[in-house]
């Protein structure tokens, strides 16, 4: 097979997933068996193998050599691609320079970037390596592909690829033409002299986007770009009004695309133990600057982020502030976990940062922080992260323990999963297993079952299946009470029947679960005043008197039925 002909592997791991490009092969065969393979981990999912063969003008012409499994119907979804969405002929070379198109390089060909060290925004002036790009054929391919599955949506797929070939090569081709005809400009001398130069070119902002790029040609690691661009932004300050503002939203997208690219984003905040400190480090940067020495510095010894805190801060980035914004809900609504270990710790960690993010959030933003939180606690509340959780304590403490994360959920979904597996843990026999094996001490079960109950019924989980849950542990609670002779041993240990009137009343009202325990306490209390012995002494006695009938009232309260609207 020639050697500009190469096989495309997509996989779909669920009807559900997009299409993912999984890998090029020169051998047909090879990319069949590795589709098979790929399909018998998701058997729910599909592959496709397409045949790529590049053609005498450049342009590539796509070919399905094979489809197996679930291959219909994509899933619907907005469009990642960097072009108009309407329809392919609104799309023009220009489209590639946009902000927007730029940040698309970043999801369609990040290793290349990586490997080169290079923004979006200097790429697109860099004509050496535009060439390497055009010359490697299979990475500008694959990114095409990507774009085109991206927003195919029903369309003609290979359709689509062709049209994104023609653009790319006509915009390369553009850019070569714009610095042969001499719209380029080299980065010499002060910012002020390069302005001067911009504004004899045709087009100040290509000019200008050329001079950036031609500044940070000589650098070759992030840190070196990093402190040209910082450079410049703290030149732009002696400019003219309108020469700054100009400076300032051009550098504004190249932190935005800096912001965007993870490797590059560690040269402003450093290395980072887990994506809780990440994130922790981002919001400061939107944060004004602590006033008092006892305020934890969050971005000390960072000069690159505090550069970039003093830039948002003074309105001059607000592409950067935006794309800030979207990395942190975009980390916090990801599958990934923030930071190994406590579960609760995780949660404490989110609640801090959402009132920080409050405090500095536009109103416009709110409703997508929202939907990030809810997003990042429904899943927490997967089976396997809670039970992994769980598992550090004892069976008898997992309900409490569960009920701890609920003051830190966000979203009707995480509160309704978190129900199930709180009703869940209660229903367990070895669950049931632990409080009737009491051993002796069938009161402190009985304070344990109450003060779930009571942390339930105060909680916000959905209404029905927390009364439902009440219930329950009011049903094993009567279990505890059967099985045993607490009852008895209280009344023996009392002295008299009267006092052991009181001490299960007192159980009744403040011991045990609320519902049919506390009546089952309330009615042993009731068969012992009516002994002789008690009669007389409540008889006699009138602060006894008047403390049976405080907690005999308490009692009768806590015997009620748990309905509906006391959760």
């Amino acid at each position: 097979m020639s050697r500009d002909t190469h096989f495309e592997l997509f996989l779909r791991k669920s009807p559900k997933s997009s299409w993912v490009l999984m890998d090029a092969n020169s051998n047909r065969s090879k990319a069949i068996d590795q589709g098979k393979s790929l399909l018998k981990q998701y058997p729910n999912g599909g592959i496709r193998v397409m045949k790529e063969e590049r053609k005498h003008d450049g342009s590539y012409e796509s070919i399905m050599v094979i489809s197996l499994g679930d291959c219909e119907d994509p899933r619907k979804k907005p469009s990642r691609t960097f072009v108009q969405k309407a329809t392919s002929s609104c799309m023009s070379p220009a489209d590639l320079r946009a902000p927007a198109a730029r940040k698309t390089y970043i999801e369609v060909m990040p290793r290349f970037l990586e490997r080169h060290r290079i923004l979006p925004g200097e790429l697109i002036y860099r004509t050496d390596l535009l060439e390497t790009l055009e010359a490697s054929g299979s990475e500008i391919t694959q990114a095409i592909q990507r774009v085109a599955i991206g927003r195919a949506e029903g369309d003609d797929l290979h359709s689509i690829a062709r049209q994104l070939h023609e653009l790319v090569n006509q915009a390369i081709n553009g850019m070569f033409k714009d610095k042969k005809n001499g719209l380029f400009v080299s980065y010499n001398g002060s910012l002020a002299g390069v302005l001067e130069e911009c504004r004899r070119r045709p087009n100040k902002k290509i000019a200008f986007g050329s001079a950036l790029a031609d500044k940070l040609r000589p650098e070759t690691t992030w840190p070196g770009k990093l402190k040209a661009l910082v450079a410049v932004w703290r030149e732009a300050d002696r400019l003219e009004k309108n020469d700054k503002d100009f400076v300032c939203e051009m550098l504004s997208d190249y932190f935005a695309e800096w912001i965007a690219t993870p490797s590059a984003l560690n040269a402003i905040i450093g290395e980072c133990r887990n994506t809780a400190e990440a994130l922790d480090r981002l919001i400061a940067i939107l944060e004004p600057r602590p006033k008092d020495l006892g305020q934890p510095d969050r971005l000390s010894n960072m000069p690159a982020a505090l550069d970039l805190n003093e830039a948002v801060h003074l309105g001059l980035l607000p592409s950067a502030k935006n794309t800030i914004l979207s990395r942190v809900f975009e980390e916090i609504s990801s599958n990934r976990r923030l930071m190994d270990g406590s579960l609760l710790t995780e949660f404490q960690t989110l609640k801090k940062f959402g009132d920080r993010l409050v405090k500095i959030l536009q109103s416009s933003r709110r409703a997508e922080m929202y939907e990030a939180f809810c997003a990042r606690s429904k899943r927490l509340m997967s089976t396997d992260t809670v039970d992994a959780y769980l598992n550090g304590f004892d069976v008898f403490e997992r309900p409490r323990r569960l009920l701890e994360l609920q003051d830190n959920l966000v979203g009707t979904d995480a509160r309704q999963k978190m129900i199930m597996l709180f009703r869940g843990l209660i229903g367990q026999p070895r669950f049931e297993a632990a409080a009737l094996d009491s051993n002796g001490r069938e009161v402190n079960t009985l304070m344990a079952l109450k003060k779930i109950q009571t942390d339930l019924l105060n909680s916000d989980l959905p209404e029905a299946d927390r009364v439902h849950a009440a219930q329950d542990l009011d049903a094993l609670g009567v279990k505890v009470i059967s099985s045993s002779s607490v009852i008895k041993t209280i009344a023996r240990k009392a002295g008299s029947p009267a006092l052991a009137a009181l001490g299960l009343f007192r159980l009744a009202s403040e011991a045990v679960p609320k519902g049919q325990c506390a009546m089952l306490t309330s009615m042993a209390a009731t068969r012992l005043l009516k002994e002789p012995d008690a009669l007389e002494a409540v008889k006699s006695n009138l602060d006894l008197r008047t403390t049976l009938k405080e907690f005999s009232g308490k009692a009768r309260l806590a015997s009620e039925q748990i309905v509906a609207s006391e959760a």
